[in-house]
């Protein structure tokens, strides 16, 4: 009789050290994971993380707005050429291509004046849907768009909408002006 309790007895066993041993190697594999080289947490901007809220710098973003600044990416097998109004300066931007999965893949283009504009001679390719960020070259302003496999012609434009001249203070006591529509 004491044979036959046995087996059973040596399973509980293997299962009592098995379980806490598999729940180990499993959490040790989930931190590898979520903290790993493939970890989705990255971002080109700078992040100033405080109390679990994450804030990103917008000021280039502000200035885009403010300034009305568009451009226009011509995309062909020569390259790329871009066009920026209002010209915002001489000073090169740079096209950035934010992959988006994976920050290890994130490339970024620079530009030469040209006749007709911005020119690279690199090109975007693959089957990627990459975000594109527009940053001028002392970082001061920042366009984004977002290209397509297949698309020609990629428009980027501030992240923020235009942002209205702020008027003058009212005079302390006095009424609030009428909203306009």
């Amino acid at each position: 009789m004491g044979r036959r309790g046995a087996p059973r007895t040596a399973a509980v066993a293997w299962l009592v050290i098995a379980l806490p041993a598999a729940s180990i190697l499993a959490g040790l594999w989930t931190l590898w994971v979520a903290a790993g080289p493939g970890s989705v947490d990255a971002s080109p901007d700078r992040i100033r993380r405080m109390a679990q809220v994450q804030e990103a710098a917008l000021d280039a973003d502000e200035v885009a707005a403010r300034e009305g600044l568009r451009a226009r990416l011509h995309l062909s097998d020569g390259g790329i050429r871009l066009e920026l109004r209002p010209v915002p300066g001489t000073t090169a931007p740079q096209l950035q291509l934010v992959h988006p999965i994976q920050a290890r893949h994130d490339r970024v283009l620079s530009f030469r004046p040209g006749p007709e504009g911005w020119h690279s001679e690199s090109r975007i390719a693959g089957e990627v849907a990459w975000r594109l960020r527009l940053i001028a070259g002392d970082g001061r302003w920042r366009l984004v768009g977002r290209y397509r496999p297949g698309v020609t012609v990629v428009d980027l434009v501030p992240a923020l909408p235009p942002m209205p001249e702020p008027g003058p203070m009212p005079e302390p006591g006095s009424p609030p002006s009428p909203e306009r529509p």
